[in-house]
């Protein structure tokens, strides 16, 4: 029972992360506990680290509570995947041989045991702990898609989504050889996929976007075809072919919908069942250099938006309908590689608000103050233009964050100390405190101060002073997202 709450915790929809889309919750994406940065955080490491790096993520290795960095290396003879300690600032292991020909890995996914690569001409799954080869499967010429991981079926063992070429395929996650559980030939080639329940069922679909526009949505479990639509090719899948659509519950009735984004547009589907299928829920469209999207609450009401780079700057979409909520101006996101990735959420400035991490200048990343819109720092240079997404690790009680670049190496900045502990623990998702607690519209408080209750602009909404062991229901407050604050204590409170 223990590892599938922890499975559940890791591979599936109660993940905090799962709205971004990245599957891997330590991949990057909006981590919900705030940091405090300094507008100039030290520079932890550059490290040389192979080939061209085109993936790097982030992923519990050597066993301590600080998160590593995994880096695919694309090398004309001998490419392969290394992992780093960013707190002792040295290889864990390295994984490089004749069997990783040219142009080598560039797509990488990983679950607490294996990590599992797509290659140029070869799916490879190697052991984390050790970085030993545990099985090589020879796939259709072609570089591979990120995969997506899910425990579809709450076995305990983590579901392997990703194709190669026109086949879609699902992967036993525990294997140690290949074994696939389903195979789905599709009429055109695939690019990375993304999970959801665009049901409202509880069960999982797995959504492969085409090289010629359609979307193909297929039950996760079984591999069988569930619908399609056409919806325009994907933006990045030109560049890198890792982030394509997204899926989360934009309008909160439980059913995921896909976010389309292409090079000139984003758009928004959502399944209406089996008699009118997919419909487009709302489009914009007139930009140029339209990047992936990320998904975050930006406006307080509890439900997600969407977050896109187009232009040069970020702007932020309403969920529901399509409306510009914010942008930014002279952020200055260019260059090939700033496009091919979603923006990277994550709380750096303590205000219970996501910012905002992208490339800038090819070489440098930027910090965007999600809240203000406005730019609080960049950090660079990197000694070679950037080739991944910014990924996010939590190196014990702080974060840092890291990017690989277009030669031969990693760099990473921090450290920014965490305002509260880790939410997303599985024993502290339950009770962050002993002394503070949350329960939908309700907070549960013992001991003795003045509680008080933020709202998103900083001004207080209640307070109340406590002595003692009360529950204090919150349902007459407006709908959106708050702050609670007491005895040192901070959590988050959504009304929705």
């Amino acid at each position: 029972m223990i590892w599938l709450l922890v499975s559940q915790s890791l591979y599936g929809p109660g993940s905090d992360a799962w709205p971004q889309y990245r599957h891997d919750y330590r991949r990057t994406g909006f981590y919900r506990w705030p940091a405090q940065c300094s507008t100039t955080p030290a520079k932890l490491f550059d490290i040389q680290h192979g080939s061209i790096d085109e993936s790097i993520i982030g992923m519990y290795v050597n066993g301590d509570d600080a998160v590593d960095i995994l880096g695919a290396q694309q090398s004309s003879s001998n490419g392969g995947v290394m992992a780093i300690d960013p707190v002792a600032r040295d290889t864990i292991w390295e994984n490089r041989g004749d069997y990783f020909p040219g142009p080598g890995i560039a797509s990488l996914a990983a679950s607490d045991s294996y990590v599992f690569a797509n290659g140029n001409g070869y799916f490879r799954v190697l052991d984390i702990a050790t970085g030993s080869l545990v099985y090589q499967y020879d796939k259709a010429d072609g570089r591979g898609p990120s995969p997506a991981i899910a425990d579809a079926d709450s076995s305990g063992c983590p579901e392997v989504y990703t194709s190669f070429l026109s086949e879609a395929v699902a992967v036993d996650g525990c294997a140690t050889s290949y074994s696939p559980l389903w195979t789905y030939t599709l009429p055109d080639t695939a690019y990375a996929p993304a999970l959801g329940d665009v049901n409202g069922d509880g069960d999982l679909e797995v959504v492969y976007p085409l090289s010629n526009g359609d979307i193909y949505v297929l039950d996760a479990i079984s591999g069988s075809l569930h619908s399609s639509f056409s919806a325009g090719v994907p933006s990045s899948i030109n560049i890198w072919p890792d982030y394509t659509v997204a899926l989360g519950d934009l309008d909160g009735d439980g059913k995921d919908e896909v976010v389309v984004p292409t090079a000139t547009s984003v758009s928004v589907y959502k399944y209406r069942g089996f008699i009118f299928g997919w419909v487009q829920v709302w489009n914009v469209s007139g930009y140029s250099n339209g990047s992936p999207v990320a998904l975050a609450d930006y406006d307080g009401d509890g439900l997600e938006d969407v977050w896109v780079i187009h232009d040069g700057e970020v702007f932020v979409y309403k969920g529901t309908d399509g409306s510009l909520l914010a942008q930014s101006t002279g952020f200055g996101v260019n260059g090939h590689e700033g496009n091919g990735y979603p923006p990277t959420l994550v709380d750096l400035t303590g205000d219970f608000f996501p910012d905002v991490l992208a490339p800038v200048g090819r070489y440098n990343v930027g910090l965007l103050d999600g809240l203000s819109m406005s730019l609080v720092g960049s950090y660079g240079t990197t000694p070679y233009s950037i080739t991944s997404e910014v990924v996010v690790l939590k190196l014990s009680s702080a974060l840092a964050f890291a990017v690989g670049d277009y030669s031969c190496h990693i760099t990473a900045w921090g450290v920014c100390p965490l305002a509260y502990d880790d939410p997303t623990d599985v024993a502290e998702a339950v009770e962050v405190s002993p002394t503070l607690r949350v329960e939908g519209s309700t907070v549960l408080v013992s001991g003795k101060g003045i509680l008080k209750v933020y709202d998103r602009m900083g001004r207080v909404a209640f307070s109340e002073e406590v002595s003692g062991r009360e529950r204090i229901d919150l349902s007459h407050l407006p709908k959106g997202v708050y702050v609670v604050r007491f005895a040192g204590k901070s959590l988050k409170l959504v009304r929705r």
